[in-house]
């Protein structure tokens, strides 16, 4: 159950995706974070989103947002650790390419994860 003052903000999040037809969401994915920016970065909860066109995560707090546009996708991989953090569980991780054309990745703990994969394939013809 998400509390009231989260629940506002996952509106607020989910307005920001308002005429696109979003396919998929979980309003609680754990970011591991992006591995262009470094191990460094704070683990969090927040809304992840999937449109035909965009992966979208934006974190509860501190408010970071990461849009992954579908077409940069090069692969989806499921290990269990993303910048020396770890579940010990499978993580949904998307390695794309960057505003700099350069590979980066990003990765999420999320329920439902082999549906994740299969949409998010489907989607990139893969």
């Amino acid at each position: 159950m998400v509390s009231r003052l989260f629940q506002k903000r996952i509106d607020v999040i989910l307005s920001r995706l308002k005429g696109k037809n979003i396919i998929f969401y979980t309003k609680s994915a754990n970011f591991f974070g992006r591995e262009s920016l470094g191990s460094r970065q704070i683990r969090g909860n927040g809304v992840l989103a999937l449109t035909n066109d965009i992966l979208y995560f934006e974190m509860w707090k501190p408010k970071k947002q990461l849009q992954i546009f579908l077409s940069s996708i090069e692969g989806i991989e499921t290990p269990k650790s993303h910048l020396g953090k770890t579940k010990f569980k499978p993580l949904l991780k998307i390695v794309f390419r960057n505003e700099k054309e350069e590979l980066d990745s990003a990765a999420w703990f999320v329920r439902y994860l082999q549906k994740w994969k299969e949409i998010i394939q489907k989607l990139i013809g893969n």
